[in-house]
């Protein structure tokens, strides 16, 4: 099987996505309290769990969705959930080094679920 130059790109950029959001997803998992200061005051006010819960959860979505991204599963509902995720993020630090570097890989994650809701049609012959 060939893949075309599109097809490949948006296998590197689904495997990329993936590996990030694993990465982030895993390290709040396994180191909560290193994460429980970027926590946002509204954030613990709206769910009304703590800091390190909020992480805890956080990460487990991040690797969840991260994983059926990598795996090639429902890859346009987990990348759209991601996407808003992150946007969220990235305006809650704003225009930073790390709001801008979140609103960039938030326009990768929506474009990856857009391309992966495309329709491909089939000649039947």
């Amino acid at each position: 099987m060939k893949l075309s130059k599109q097809e490949l790109g948006q296998h590197i950029l689904r495997l990329g996505l993936a590996a990030v959001f694993l990465w982030f997803g895993f390290s709040q998992l396994l180191d909560s309290l290193q994460w429980v200061a970027i926590v946002p005051d509204w954030a613990v006010a709206l769910i009304h769990l703590p800091p390190a819960m909020i992480v805890m959860a956080n990460g487990l979505l991040e690797v969840v969705l991260g994983s059926l991204i990598a795996l090639g599963f429902f890859v346009g509902p987990a990348a759209a959930i991601l996407a808003i995720h992150l946007f969220v993020i990235a305006l809650d630090f704003g225009f930073s080094a790390i709001g801008v570097r979140d609103f960039g890989l938030a326009f990768a994650t929506i474009a990856l679920s857009l391309m992966s809701f495309e329709k491909k049609v089939h000649k039947i012959e």
